[in-house]
């Protein structure tokens, strides 16, 4: 800024610049940021569902499996999402999938992207 009342900004130089930025009298900002996207723990659902599909014989409970994955998706899709029964659910289905590493590494996965267990 180079002078009383000067309200713009000026960057100069090999800067990077990233995120809010303000000038001005009463300025108000709002950023929300989210533990992240949507997609990712979509994504991670679906494939959780299919390695379990595909990995259906290999397990000794297969059908409770997919009812904690259940638990955990119904869970994650509500409006008020309770994080104690997915880390619950979450827990059961990595004991049930242990013996299998590419299902034990989906349910970690899954858990990092919900940011639980």
């Amino acid at each position: 800024m180079s002078g009383h009342g000067d309200r713009g900004i000026r960057i100069g130089g090999n800067a990077n610049v990233s995120g809010q930025i303000a000038t001005g009298d009463n300025v108000t900002q709002n950023q929300q940021i989210d533990a992240g996207p949507p997609s990712d723990v979509a994504d991670a659902l679906a494939r959780l569902e299919r390695l379990l599909e595909a990995h259906a014989g290999d397990l000794d409970e297969p059908a409770r499996a997919r009812r904690d994955l259940a638990d955990v998706r119904e869970e994650a899709g509500s409006d008020d999402p309770d994080t104690e029964r997915m880390e619950g659910a979450l827990a059961r289905l990595g004991r049930r999938v242990a013996g299998v590493a590419v299902l034990a590494e989906a349910v970690r996965a899954l858990g990092a992207a919900l940011g639980v267990g």
